[in-house]
């Protein structure tokens, strides 16, 4: 999301993804994720674009009916962004020289997994950094002084190399 000169933050695009509960925790085993017009999602891509969004809830019965309708809110606060945005500067991956307006909010510790919502547990990503965290199999953490600090991949988890097409 990229905020505007003139300080207000522009309405995110709405996007509908359905998933289970299981692909949402990341159980192995759990299906992909669908969103209309795509191919689709892993788990961890779902966890990226549910960093800061709003959920709807819909349970569905064994046969597919409708059960329950609800709403869980996820996403930062208007003075929480800013509270971030005076904070952090820009993207908090060591070495990012990406301005603010080129970041995403992120739950170090997402909320599906009980991370709070308040200010210590969020910092600011740009996009690439987000990505690297969701999908990319790296942490970011921050220490008790306020530091970021990285953490890479566990063994194996590397991209193998593409192959032919």
């Amino acid at each position: 999301m990229r905020a505007l000169d003139n300080g207000l933050v522009p309405q995110r695009a709405h996007l509908q993804v359905t998933a289970s509960l299981e692909t949402l925790l990341g159980l192995p085993g759990a299906p992909a994720a669908d969103m209309e017009f795509s191919l689709p999602i892993s788990a961890k891509a779902v966890e990226r674009l549910a960093c800061d969004c709003g959920v709807t809830r819909i349970v569905l019965g064994s046969e597919s009916t409708v059960i329950d309708v609800g709403r869980a809110k996820r996403t930062i606060s208007g003075p929480q962004r800013k509270a971030l945005k005076v904070r952090d500067g820009g993207c908090t991956w060591p070495g990012c020289d990406r301005p603010v307006s080129m970041t995403e909010g992120h739950h170090l510790v997402h909320w599906i997994r009980n991370g709070p919502g308040d200010l210590p547990n969020l910092t600011l990503l740009c996009y690439r950094h987000h990505w690297m965290v969701h999908e990319g199999g790296r942490q970011i953490v921050r220490t008790d002084d306020g530091r970021m600090l990285t953490i890479p991949p566990p063994t194996g988890f590397e991209r193998l190399p593409r192959g032919p097409d």
